[in-house]
């Protein structure tokens, strides 16, 4: 697998840029520059075009009655979150309005003026000056997570004075995008639980898609997305997965929210201050970032995904035991193993996995009810992890341990253990199991 990095960046410390500050940002998005359309409503009824009004926002479609109308409250569940997320008092936004367009027929809103010849072409949705455009789509959930999405950039440009990089200000509606509509209660940002939750969405879909083929990118590589590369659907893939792993992984959270402060510095400067909030922890969160993008799936969970790192010490003659959660992903067991040599590892105590209402008893051997990656859900599984970074981690191809084996690894380093389990299904494990690991 070749990480592509297509910016060139290394991971150096650069001079820190002074703060430009949201006030500032604020000051400079004036309302007068978000001025809404004068509208013939009339003539709109005439052309088959109806009005859909909210608090905020007042959609113009020629879609009959039915979920479409249901959008204006998207929305304005949506403004609220927004503003929670982004450190904006309601109160500002109190008289905050836009308009939009959800369209079947574009030539019916290119007839009306409703549709500006100065748009540029676009495939699903588009916003500018305070309008939002969406074509019709062949989910509820899409039509919606196309609103949420055009409406974070509207929400950004207004209230921030800016969005940010294509991958920061992209990454970021579809992650505030993603979303549950249930009952008029509306979540954003969710890690969607299966595809059945977010039909015709596909980002999971787009990053596995692009690693088999050989197209797995680096964080840097995404970064250095220009104006032109959401022409295609891939990187509206990669950059809600940047920002769904930044926003969620317990080293990077802060210093990606941070940047909301910086979305008027330029594409370079803005990776440059990302770069300088991350250094020291950069080499776990880029081995963790290869994992993911390994394992990407949904409902993954990136807190108990995230590698437990111990520092290592020398593997004692005699030999040591460790205790292993069932709720964590990979563990460091915070001992060095040499090349060459054996070890006796063996694994005693019981778990559940699975949760629910019946809770499956496991030991390190796993159950054969279910199997992930070619082996039995639960089995203890190991890889040995050298200082020296590398381009794929060895945690994304570990070896079998069970009950008890002999490991002899290729290379020094320390020893690394988990149980065999998708991410999402680590939140409903419960116990621990008592690993021992004696040279031979």
């Amino acid at each position: 697998m070749t990480w592509l990095d297509r910016s060139g960046w290394q991971w150096l410390a650069p001079p820190l840029i002074g703060l430009i500050t949201l006030a500032g940002h604020r000051s400079r998005a004036q309302a007068d520059d978000f001025s809404l359309p004068k509208i013939d409503e009339q003539r709109l009824v005439t052309a088959g075009i109806r009005k859909i009004a909210g608090k905020h926002v007042t959609l113009y479609t020629d879609l009959p009655a039915g979920e479409v109308d249901e959008l204006p409250a998207v929305f304005d569940a949506a403004v609220p979150m927004w503003c929670k997320y982004f450190g904006v008092r309601e109160a500002d936004v109190a008289d905050w309005t836009t308009v939009g367009y959800v369209m079947r027929d574009k030539e019916r809103f290119v007839g009306t003026r409703l549709y500006p010849e100065s748009l540029p072409p676009f495939p699903n949705g588009y916003s500018t000056e305070g309008q939002l455009w969406i074509y019709d789509q062949p989910s509820a959930y899409y039509r919606r997570h196309l609103l949420l999405h055009e409406g974070t950039h509207l929400f950004m440009y207004r209230w921030l004075g800016g969005a940010g990089p294509p991958w920061y200000m992209e990454g970021l509606a579809e992650l505030l995008g993603t979303h549950r509509w249930e009952k008029g209660k509306l979540t954003l940002g969710v890690m969607p639980g299966g595809k059945e939750e977010v039909p015709y969405w596909g980002r999971v879909k787009i990053v596995r898609d692009e690693y088999a083929a050989g197209r797995g990118l680096s964080l840097p590589g995404i970064m250095d997305y220009d104006n032109n590369a959401h022409l295609k659907q891939e990187p509206y893939g990669w950059c809600w997965a940047a920002a769904a792993f930044l926003d969620g992984h317990p080293l990077t959270q802060r210093a990606f929210r941070e940047m909301q402060s910086d979305v008027r510095l330029g594409r370079a400067e803005f990776a440059q201050r990302l770069r300088e909030r991350l250094k020291g922890d950069w080499p776990a969160i880029s081995e963790d970032w290869r994992l993911f993008v390994v394992q990407c799936d949904y409902g993954y969970d990136f807190a108990r995904s995230a590698i437990v790192h111990r520092p290592a010490v020398d593997l004692p003659p005699t030999g040591a035991k460790v205790t292993l959660a069932s709720d964590r992903g990979w563990q460091s067991v915070g001992f060095k193993l040499e090349a060459g040599k054996s070890y006796r590892i063996t694994a005693t105590g019981r778990y559940t996995v699975a949760g629910g209402d019946k809770p499956w008893p496991c030991e390190a051997g796993g159950v054969t009810i279910r199997y992930h990656n070619g082996r039995p859900l639960g089995m203890l599984v190991g890889a040995v992890k050298g200082e020296e970074p590398s381009a794929m981690t060895p945690l994304a191809s570990p070896e079998a341990i069970g009950l008890a084996t002999r490991l002899t690894p290729a290379s020094s380093g320390t020893l690394y253990l988990a149980i065999n389990e998708t991410s999402s299904g680590l939140a409903d494990n419960r116990g621990t199991l008592s690993v021992e690991i004696r040279p031979e």
